[in-house]
């Protein structure tokens, strides 16, 4: 049954990226190491071949069996947000913990404005909840671009993750675990693409990940 569900999610995260695209201050600020996932429509072979190695791995993953953990309380969780950079305002930060069944999930979130400009940082406590990383992680492998954009895997400093630009309306969002637990989500608007990047380098993600995780 475990090997179906996992199969199942590499699927949702494939038919995901293949039709998606389109649409603490500098405590990190050396240059960040950036890898990005296969093109699809540029290298199928290549893909169909990654699929089937992620499949074996993730049957065989020890974190794919990891049982789930109690989240931190979101309350601890605002304190990674990142500060306000100089020339932004910033909205009070929202956070929340909630329960579903046997798994809890904390979260917390802060919006950053300047001009006409809107950043949005938040954070997830996954829990080690296996129905939600192993998608995301299956699709940070995988990649597609176009004209309006592009839907890209990427990993940064070997952190999987996610990013997304439209060049029409400068909207972009950049998503990315941390230990395995922690998703990073940052959100833009009215924005260049690199600005997304940037922010990620205001939030201590080195601190986020060394939260018990016990």
């Amino acid at each position: 049954m475990k090997i179906i569900i996992n199969q199942l999610c590499l699927i949702m995260a494939i038919l995901a990226i293949a039709t998606g695209c389109g649409r603490a201050d500098s405590s990190q600020s050396e240059a960040l190491e950036v890898q990005e996932g296969i093109d699809i429509e540029k290298n199928p072979l290549a893909a169909i071949q990654k699929v089937i190695e992620i499949g074996s791995q993730v049957n065989n993953d020890d974190l794919a069996n990891r049982e789930p953990v109690q989240p931190v309380s979101f309350k601890e969780l605002l304190d990674y947000l990142p500060q306000t950079p100089q020339g932004w305002d910033a909205l009070e930060p929202e956070g929340e913990t909630n329960s579903f069944g046997d798994y809890s999930i904390s979260q917390v979130s802060r919006a950053y404005t300047q001009d006409n400009k809107k950043m949005e940082v938040s954070i997830f406590d996954w829990a080690f909840n296996s129905a939600l990383y192993t998608p995301f992680i299956l699709s940070t492998e995988f990649s597609q671009e176009s004209t309006t954009g592009y839907n890209k895997g990427i990993k940064i400093n070997d952190m999987p993750g996610r990013e997304e630009y439209t060049y029409q309306n400068k909207k972009g969002s950049l998503n990315l675990l941390v230990n395995s637990r922690f998703l990073v989500r940052i959100e833009g608007q009215n924005i260049e693409d690199r600005e997304l990047r940037e922010w990620w380098q205001r939030l201590d993600s080195n601190s986020l990940s060394k939260i018990n995780t016990k």
